[in-house]
């Protein structure tokens, strides 16, 4: 499904910039196998798992818990206790398992700016992946703002931090196009005055583009690198 602002997406020809979410679009999607690791740490289904991580994730990707006492909160709710070297080890898989990047949307990102687009990311995002960005991501050079959510006190699908983001790239809300995998913050997007693709594949994500008559457009045939985070 795609959602965009407007009839007949008048604001299209008017576009200045676009703004990608990090994860599952910027992101290649959350290694499998070391969400299921993470769920036998805790003695849980995957299912139970992902239910468990997803519940205090606003929290702590706007910076309101730390990455102690966010795995505390799923440990205490699993019922289990966890050292010290435990909660070591799930933040280290943690980080690495989202930090396979999708080639074709990089290779996309170079085209936008060569064609006088801005663009930006728009991610929420804990202090541990921040830092592993800080020290590994080079890639972030090809877009003209980050707004990262711990670093800034504020996530998605919270209002204000898509105005920062507008304000960061000196833009307006109707001059930006926002690309997410998670429909409540592309409403989030819409609420605020953004034009916005849902766009869970990159699949997806080329179709609606292309509906819209947007050029240029994502390749999808780029080779993905293979998946290698572990959790000891």
């Amino acid at each position: 499904m795609t959602i965009l602002s407007g009839q007949n997406h008048p604001t299209l020809r008017q576009l200045r910039a676009v703004i990608l979410d990090y994860g599952d679009v910027i992101s290649l999607p959350a290694n499998p196998a070391v969400i299921e690791q993470m769920a036998a740490k805790f003695g849980v289904t995957e299912v139970r798992f992902r239910e468990l991580y997803g519940s205090p994730r606003l929290a702590y990707d706007r910076g309101t818990l730390n990455a102690h006492e966010y795995w505390t909160v799923i440990a205490n709710a699993a019922g289990v206790r966890l050292a010290a070297s435990d909660i070591a080890a799930l933040r280290e898989a943690d980080v690495d398992m989202w930090s396979r990047l999708n080639p074709s949307i990089l290779a996309w990102a170079d085209k936008l700016r060569g064609v006088g687009l801005k663009t930006a990311v728009l991610s929420n995002m804990h202090a541990d992946m921040i830092a592993h960005l800080q020290a590994n991501g080079e890639w972030t050079e090809r877009f003209d703002f980050l707004a990262l959510s711990s670093a800034l006190g504020m996530a998605k699908p919270e209002p204000q931090i898509f105005e920062y983001c507008t304000r960061g790239l000196g833009v307006s809300s109707a001059e930006a196009l926002f690309i997410d995998d998670r429909e409540i913050n592309v409403e989030a997007a819409l609420r605020v005055g953004l034009n916005a693709i849902f766009a869970p594949s990159m699949t997806e994500l080329r179709l609606a583009l292309e509906r819209l008559g947007f050029s240029p457009l994502p390749e999808i045939n780029c080779p993905e690198p293979n998946a290698t985070a572990t959790l000891q």
